[in-house]
């Protein structure tokens, strides 16, 4: 018996939807999961308000927790579709990663990616990809793991995974990019949206939305980097673009 997901609203008006994205959730449909994803509960919640069905403007992987957002009419699909396409929107995430962390608190990643032609669920970085680019800020590291804050600049498949992977620095739980001792330590892979910016079509006003850390992750800081646990609140309060960043 099919049974669709929750739907957790963090924001609602007459133009946009934004939602609180559990792990463990697939977010649109697809061939192997057809039926029974977030945006099938999306769609069938606006109905139940004699709403249209929504646009989805971007996707986040099955186990990535954090906010996503929908437009609900075609003015704001216009409006938020331009603000993607230009790179404005404010996009952050929390990962928790193994490795060496170097000693600059932070850096960018700017190495191209390509889908495997051998397995297209997966990207790697290749010469011949496409531009990505991923900033990196470090917020809390000891004992070989860290809690890193990334903005990817640019928002290619598996972007962050495969450039944290890459750098030397898995995320923990990722059975696809990580090792077989790093994707073992978690659930699912650490990686938390934990923040969407963005011009609001009709008034233009810039707002932020956030998503609370979600309970797992919490869990695997405090049994791989403790010392991250205390610093949450002081983290939620700082991780707001700057005014230079928000370049409508």
């Amino acid at each position: 018996m099919s049974q669709l997901p929750p739907v957790h609203i963090i924001y609602e008006d007459q133009s946009v939807l934004v939602i609180d994205k559990p792990a463990g959730v697939v977010i649109h449909p697809a061939y192997k999961h057809p039926d029974d994803t977030l945006f099938d509960a999306v769609v069938a919640y606006l109905a139940g308000q004699g709403e249209m069905r929504p646009c989805l403007l971007h996707r986040l992987d099955k186990d990535t927790s954090g906010v996503v957002i929908l437009a609900k009419t075609l003015a704001a699909r216009r409006a938020l579709v331009r603000q993607f396409e230009r790179r404005t929107v404010q996009k952050r995430y929390l990962a928790l990663v193994a490795g060496p962390i170097p000693s600059a608190t932070e850096w960018e990643i700017n190495a191209p990616l390509r889908r495997l032609p051998e397995d297209r669920r997966r990207t790697r970085v290749d010469p011949l990809g496409q531009t990505a680019i991923t900033r990196i800020r470090v917020l809390v590291s000891a004992a070989g793991y860290a809690l890193l804050l990334l903005t990817p600049v640019t928002g290619r498949t598996h972007q962050l995974r495969a450039h944290l992977a890459y750098a030397g620095y898995p995320i923990v739980g990722d059975p696809v990019y990580g090792t077989e001792v790093t994707a073992g330590l978690a659930p699912r892979h650490m990686l938390h949206a934990v923040l969407l910016g963005i011009q609001m079509p009709g008034c233009g006003d810039y707002r932020e939305f956030t998503s609370p850390v979600p309970d797992d992750m919490i869990q695997a800081l405090w049994a791989l980097l403790p010392e991250a646990v205390a610093t949450l609140p002081q983290i939620m309060q700082h991780i707001h673009a700057a005014p230079t960043e928000r370049k409508l």
